[in-house]
């Protein structure tokens, strides 16, 4: 009888150590497959970059023409949905934007098309590629790594907040350049996807609802134009999501 219990327990520590291996196993292979995605959009970054450094453009005209530091004429050979491309100063936040026909491509995707755990940056299919909308929401991951939308999860702290005051987007046309609103943790309500108002009142008061129960925030410096939400996982309960919520302001004469 004793026998049978000591066999039935070596069973059961060998199955409860198998499934912890088994875990262990995926929880590595799920972080090698991360830092391969990430490597693989860097190259893909760096190439780009250099070519852009290679072959500036020159102005057509003499009057002062705009000339972007991104060098979207290749990209667009790599991949046509490239709408952007976003740089957080001092983060690593330093990526392309796509946009796709839906919102679910590109979680999984990477520039060429491979399927990758680390997705892309992407820009929510219901908004304007040129980002005239009224609320333009981009996605990123949240990857282990650090990479993709990684930082903005740090945005929470309000130092870290304070710190990191820019967001710039590069348009093949244009830059730009946004002041940070508030960083926010919220459940994944349609709500926050909402783009198109009816009234510059019912704009403002959105705003003012996207924003409660901030962690970190700032106060708006001007009149705000158009609102920008920044949207990663997060953890501190089910379909928690962080938000860093960006704005444009009226230009100055």
């Amino acid at each position: 009888m004793q026998d049978k219990k000591r066999t039935a327990a070596i069973f059961i520590m060998i199955a409860a150590l198998t499934i912890g291996t088994c875990g262990l196993a995926t929880y590595i292979w799920n972080g090698i497959q991360e830092k391969k995605a990430h490597d693989r959009l860097t190259e893909q970054v760096v190439e780009s970059t250099e070519e852009s450094e290679e072959t500036p453009t020159e102005p057509e005209t003499e009057e002062e023409t705009y000339v972007s530091p991104i060098d979207f004429k290749t990209l667009w050979e790599q991949n046509e949905d490239v709408a952007a491309w976003i740089q957080i100063p001092g983060t690593q936040i330093n990526y392309p934007v796509v946009h796709g026909e839906d919102n679910d491509y590109y979680l999984h995707h990477d520039l060429n098309g491979q399927e990758t755990v680390a997705g892309m940056i992407f820009l929510d299919y219901e908004d304007e590629p040129d980002f005239s909308s009224q609320h333009n929401i981009l996605y990123g991951h949240h990857m282990r790594n650090g990479s993709m939308f990684k930082d903005i999860v740090r945005f929470k702290n309000q130092e870290y907040f304070n710190e990191h005051p820019e967001v710039i987007l590069y348009l093949p046309d244009r830059e730009i350049h946004l002041k940070t609103l508030a960083a926010v943790v919220a459940s994944a309500d349609g709500i926050r996807r909402k783009t198109e108002f009816s009234s510059e009142e019912e704009f403002n008061s959105y705003i003012e609802k996207m924003r409660e129960k901030a962690s970190a925030s700032a106060p708006a410096e001007g009149t705000i134009t158009r609102l920008y939400s920044f949207i990663t996982c997060s953890y501190e309960f089910q379909n928690a999501r962080t938000i860093l919520y960006a704005y444009e302001t009226e230009e100055e004469d």
